[in-house]
């Protein structure tokens, strides 16, 4: 779906703004661990680089736990908070959804609280996520093996703000985008399934 080319009319959007990101949100980087993290089934539970794909999910089934870390509030994620795959391309970000429990977020990961009076966390994951990311990402990453943006980075990116009944019509847009293809690849899967079925009863009919 190519929302630059849904009509402003159409989602209701007035003028929008610009603001730098930490002007909207609080940025921290995540837990520095000293030596080897060490799992536990009684740690806490942890978000790495891995643990956000490249679609920008959480693969919350995938979470670890960590034994031996003694975090601060600005390293620990709640539901809505959104945390930032930093370092490797592609950048991402991921929204936290509903845990019964505060996630550490491990460094290199940046965790980013945003006030909820002026910004969605859906929207600004989608915003850092899509084209307007891509381009700033590219002009400001550093390192050439891979790549890193840094919080300083991260909190000078411009980004444009709807209102918020905006900000959610574009979320909620993207995430109908997402359903529609995932039950677009569940048909072709099914198709190909029942050729590949019809086709082994012909050749074993010969």
């Amino acid at each position: 779906m190519d929302l630059e080319n849904v009509s402003k009319n159409a989602l209701g959007v007035p003028n929008s703004y610009t603001v730098l990101l930490r002007d909207v949100a609080w940025l921290s980087v995540g837990y520095p661990f000293r030596n080897t993290c060490i799992p536990g089934d009684s740690g806490m539970l942890s978000c790495f680089l891995r643990d956000v794909d490249n679609s920008g999910e959480l693969q919350l089934q995938n979470l670890k736990r960590v034994e031996d870390a003694s975090p601060n509030d600005s390293h620990l994620a709640t539901q809505g908070d959104v945390v930032f795959r930093s370092r490797g391309t592609p950048f991402m970000a991921a929204v936290v959804p509903e845990i019964t429990e505060k996630l550490l977020v491990v460094a290199p990961m940046i965790r980013i609280r945003v006030n909820r009076e002026l910004v969605s966390p859906d929207y600004l994951a989608w915003y850092i996520n899509g084209a307007y990311g891509a381009v700033y990402f590219k002009e400001f990453a550093t390192g050439s093996g891979i790549p890193l943006v840094s919080k300083g980075v991260l909190e000078q990116m411009p980004v444009k703000l709807p209102s918020l009944k905006a900000q959610q019509a574009i979320a909620d847009l993207v995430k109908l985008g997402r359903k529609e293809q995932e039950i677009l690849t569940q048909i072709v899967k099914q198709k190909n399934l029942i050729l590949e079925t019809e086709i082994s009863k012909y050749l074993e009919s010969l």
